[in-house]
């Protein structure tokens, strides 16, 4: 899929401020973008149609818009967010020996937003901040489309047949079962799913605070995370969740103290 070059254009001028003086002119622009001036002139116009530029007549220049601020208002509430769920997961990876991971949608993959290894245990998975995993096949991709409408996996799922038509009719039917299982128990449940030898378990997650389709997923090699150990796992998540999705203090859930925003 293509990405459109006048929104790749703007989005390149925006970011023309990230290192720069407040107020950038157009042929400052110019020289940071490499943009032609006139494609320049006319993206500006068009930004500051829209509130992400204000223009000075007094410094004849532009500076950022008090829309860019509510975009950053959003990516600051996702960063809060995380920073007072990390604790408790990491407490849960510790406990419990496992790799904890909270992903998000984005786009036909899962982004892991943060990632916790248990301390006591040497071996982890490959999973890092910003790792990408499959929808399709995997615990945490499942949860994650199980939190989506009817019509929002409608939407989506002939993105996910285009690139994996091969083995779609194995990793629908998965899907499926998945899903019944989410419908039913709230949880999916991987054994050697993704990987032979890793197990996983996930809850959906969809807060309607961050309003995102999200998972939380506790996975380790086989020796490590039993399927008899899964019911220990998710009757300490399940509380967590359930605070999310409704937009309460996670701190309620957990017991444990969050850390009031500076």
């Amino acid at each position: 899929m293509s990405i459109s070059t006048a929104l790749s254009r703007g989005l390149s001028l925006l970011a023309a401020f990230a290192e720069a003086p407040v107020w950038l002119s157009n042929s400052d622009l110019t020289a940071r973008t490499g943009l032609p001036a006139p494609t320049v002139a006319r993206l500006a116009k068009s930004l500051r149609a829209m509130g992400l530029l204000h223009y000075s007549s007094t410094h004849r220049r532009f500076r950022l818009g008090a829309r860019v601020l509510t975009l950053g208002c959003g990516v600051h509430r996702e960063t809060r967010f995380i920073a007072a769920m990390r604790p408790l997961l990491q407490s849960l990876a510790d406990r419990h020996r496992v790799h904890v991971s909270l992903a998000v949608l984005e786009g036909t993959d899962a982004l892991c937003l943060e990632v916790c290894h248990s301390a006591s245990t040497l071996l982890t998975l490959r999973l890092e901040v910003g790792s990408r995993i499959p929808l399709l096949g995997t615990a945490t991709g499942h949860a994650i489309l199980a939190t989506l409408s009817e019509a929002e996996r409608k939407g989506i799922m002939p993105l996910l047949k285009a690139r994996d038509r091969e083995t779609w009719p194995a990793l629908f039917a998965g899907l499926e079962r998945a899903l019944e299982e989410a419908a039913e128990t709230g949880t999916i449940r991987s054994l050697g799913g993704w990987h032979p030898d890793i197990n996983a378990v996930a809850i959906p997650l969809r807060s309607s605070a961050l309003g995102g389709a999200m998972s939380i997923t506790c996975a380790a090699p086989a020796r490590h995370l039993p399927e008899e150990t899964f019911a220990a796992i998710i009757d300490e998540l399940m509380p967590l969740v359930a605070s999310l999705a409704s937009g309460q203090d996670i701190s309620r859930s957990s017991g444990r103290p969050v850390a009031e925003d500076q």
